[in-house]
C-alpha cells in the first residue's frame, strides 16, 4: 500500500542529490523528480483511501516539487555558464592568434 509514496519520497531524494552535482546530473534529475512526483500524488491519493497516514506521500511530493525546481534552475543555468565558457574561450582563442600574427609580422 505504502510502495508508491515510498518510491516517490526516494525518487525526490535521489533527484534532489542528482540535482545538486551538475549539469548531466539535473539532465537525468528532471525526469526522476517528476516519476517521484507523480508517484507521491498516487501513493498520497491511494493511502487517504484507505484512511492510513500519508506523511511518506506528502514528504515525498515536497521533496519532488524541490528537486524539479532545483534540477531546472541548475539546467538552465549550468546551459548558460557552458555558453558562456566556450564564447570566452573562442574570443581568447581569437585574440590570441591575432597577437601571434602580430609578432610574426615583427
Amino acid at each position: 500500500m505504502k510502495g508508491k509514496a515510498i518510491a516517490g519520497l526516494v525518487l525526490g531524494i535521489v533527484g534532489i542529490v542528482f540535482a545538486i552535482l551538475g549539469y548531466w546530473f539535473a539532465v537525468l534529475s528532471l525526469p526522476i523528480s517528476i516519476v517521484g512526483l507523480i508517484l507521491a500524488i498516487l501513493g498520497g491519493k491511494e493511502l487517504k483511501a484507505a484512511n492510513e497516514p500519508s506523511g511518506i506521500a506528502t514528504a515525498g511530493l515536497v521533496l519532488g516539487i524541490i528537486a524539479v525546481v532545483i534540477s531546472a534552475i541548475s539546467f538552465f543555468t549550468c546551459g548558460l555558464c557552458t555558453i558562456c565558457v566556450a564564447s570566452t574561450a573562442n574570443q581568447f582563442e581569437n585574440e590570441l592568434e591575432q597577437a601571434l600574427n602580430q609578432l610574426g609580422n615583427m
